[in-house]
């Protein structure tokens, strides 16, 4: 069951973010990261996202302007930790789990924005 938490801790993000920028599956498998079914997919905990789908998509955000370069490298991080918990015994993957709960990351990664609105804010 812990497994089953941390692989749906990533997958949660991914769908919160997805959600955020206010794109549909399909629009973003458009965009050539991964199809609508395989996107599909990583949501709802059948398949793992690569290392390098999370840094594209992280890439994609900045350039489309759905995130700010400096907080890039922190989202990708945050990524990254919530998939390789699974890795961990799970003492350590629940302590885990626990910490990425208690701490607080900048408005944009944890609101939904849409993209328009974060465009204007940023031209202003």
């Amino acid at each position: 069951m812990l497994l089953w938490m941390s692989v749906s801790l990533v997958c949660q993000r991914l769908r919160e973010l997805r959600k955020a920028i206010g794109i549909s599956q399909e629009a973003l498998g458009a965009q050539g990261f991964v199809s609508a079914p395989g996107w599909a997919k990583i949501e709802n905990g059948t398949r793992q996202p690569s290392d390098e789908l999370l840094e594209k998509l992280t890439d994609w955000m900045v350039k489309d302007g759905y995130l700010k370069a400096r907080q890039k490298s922190r989202l990708l991080d945050e990524l990254l930790s919530l998939k390789y918990m699974e890795n961990l015994s799970p003492f350590v993957r629940r302590l885990a789990c626990d910490f990425h709960r208690s701490l607080t990351f900048a408005p944009v990664l944890r609101v939904a924005e849409s993209g328009a609105v974060y465009r204007a804010k940023r031209k202003s």
